[in-house]
């Protein structure tokens, strides 16, 4: 019954603006105040709603409205339970129900993790960059999980212009900062550049990795001496982070300051640093033989390592 309901909703030429309601037997009327079949079909709808597009889909949001089903969800969306109240925002989020906007948006800081999780997805499924004003007043922190969810919804839409990275690049939340930083290289804002060098110096060092990643994306004729001056105040993830980078859009200028940092103990930090002086000019490997400590383990295999690489 479910499914015969659904395909003649998917297969049905009328489109979402006309008033005439899709024909309900008198059967599936009486069986839509069963708890169990009201499950079953919401769950069929859902799944069908996510795999097709066009007037099928706004076909099948008529059905979801004229069934009442939307209602349904409110009231789940009212729910004390968390795993209730969350599986109400997808639906709703699924659905494309737009006018739950408010109720949506109040649970982008709930307590609950899942909830909050939800309810933040749903609104950028709904409203695009627009959607991501929540970052303007949650408390809570942004999981890694949470922000990778964010990036690959806003990737499934057109790019647009959207403003306050700058304001959430200085917000008090470390983790809207990070995801600021991660849309800020995605999305290449040479604009926000300031702002992000100002985050190589922050307290927070997952900040500062952040920044070093995002600088690659949009530096310009300073950045490679910010990063060279930053190095020797990082942390050994870090310094290995402004190499890697460095290896991408350094010039030979830099080529003399990268070798002075090989005095440090760390053998895989000094393999790349030699990896990245031979990227940035494959003869510097003759320099780097120069070295008095060129002859001595590990330097001198590391060397032969990279010369064999670039050959």
């Amino acid at each position: 019954m479910a499914d015969l309901l659904i395909r003649n909703a998917i297969f049905s030429e009328n489109e979402y603006s006309t008033e005439t309601p899709f024909p309900i037997t008198a059967r599936t009327k009486k069986m839509l105040n069963n708890p169990y079949f009201k499950r079953l079909l919401t769950k069929e709808l859902l799944s069908a709603k996510k795999n097709i597009s066009g007037v099928s889909a706004t076909n099948l949001k008529k059905l979801y409205i004229q069934l009442h089903l939307n209602e349904n969800a409110l009231k789940k969306l009212n729910n004390k339970e968390w795993h209730i109240k969350a599986q109400a925002i997808q639906e709703l989020g699924i659905m494309e129900q737009k006018e739950y906007l408010n109720k949506i948006y109040r649970l982008t800081n709930n307590k609950n993790d899942l909830v909050r999780m939800e309810a933040q997805t749903t609104i950028v499924k709904l409203y695009g960059f627009k959607g991501l004003r929540f970052l303007d007043v949650i408390s809570y922190q942004l999981t890694e999980w949470q922000q990778i969810a964010l990036l690959k919804e806003l990737s499934m839409l057109p790019p647009e212009n959207f403003n306050k990275i700058e304001k959430w690049l200085k917000s008090k939340n470390t983790s809207v900062i990070t995801f600021a930083l991660k849309l800020t290289r995605t999305y290449h804002r040479f604009e926000a550049y300031d702002q992000v060098i100002e985050c190589l110096i922050h307290d927070n060092e997952d900040i500062r990795l952040e920044a070093i990643y995002t600088v690659e994306k949009i530096y310009n004729s300073d950045t490679e001496a910010v990063l060279l001056e930053r190095y020797e105040h990082e942390t050994l993830k870090n310094q290995k982070a402004i190499v890697a980078v460095m290896q991408n859009i350094a010039s030979d200028e830099s080529i003399p300051t990268l070798i002075s940092f090989l005095n440090q103990e760390d053998n895989d930090l000094k393999r790349m640093i030699v990896r990245t002086v031979a990227h940035i000019n494959s003869s510097s490997i003759h320099q780097l033989k120069e070295l008095q400590t060129a002859h001595n383990y590990p330097l001198d295999q590391i060397i032969k390592q990279i010369e064999g690489e670039i050959k």
